[in-house]
């Protein structure tokens, strides 16, 4: 239940608790680009952009299937020189043109299901993801919020553990999308 009294929001004890350890999880980047918001949110609203600077380095995406909307589904392979492809979904949850999108990231097997990440069960099986688009003066500043979604206390804990490797992940992504929106 939630009350307004005087100015102030009083929510129960246990949406508090929840709240805070949704914050102390969390992993945040930002980076501001030199190019308009517009450019910069093409290169995350088109497919035939997002393929050349999405995900780790060194990798190439192939996209399967694209269905920027809520509720639509991205469904891509990351290929690696010398290594089976690792598939991933992007499940689209809110989209507001230019802002913000919201997204549940997971990795997925060829038919876009659902699985495990490749290389620790502790792994939270969905990362909610949001990401927000400023523009200033030809710039965006863009920032990346990500928090497990429906996890366990382990799972938590092993995303926490992560942020290291988040950095270096998403770091490395956003240093392509610079050079990506460079070349346009």
């Amino acid at each position: 239940m939630l009350t307004l009294f005087r100015d102030a929001l009083i929510v129960p004890f246990g949406y508090i608790t929840q709240w805070y350890i949704y914050m102390a999880t969390a992993f945040e980047i930002t980076r501001v680009y030199k190019a308009p918001r517009e450019r910069v949110w093409q290169a995350w609203s088109a497919a035939d952009q997002l393929k050349h600077w999405w995900g780790p380095k060194g990798c190439s995406i192939e996209i399967d299937r694209f269905e920027f909307r809520p509720g639509g589904f991205l469904h891509y392979a990351m290929k690696f020189a010398d290594a089976p492809a690792m598939w991933g979904r992007f499940n689209y949850r809110e989209i507001a043109a230019s802002e913000r999108i919201v997204w549940l990231n997971s990795f997925s097997n060829e038919n876009c299901g659902i699985t495990r990440a490749p290389f620790s069960e502790l792994c939270p099986l969905e990362i909610e993801n949001s990401v927000t688009f400023t523009g200033r003066a030809g710039t965006t500043t863009v920032a990346l919020h990500a928090a497990p979604f429906g996890e366990s206390a382990q799972e938590r804990q092993y995303f926490e553990e992560l942020h290291s490797s988040l950095e270096q992940g998403y770091g490395g992504t956003f240093d392509q999308l610079a050079g990506y929106l460079a070349q346009a």
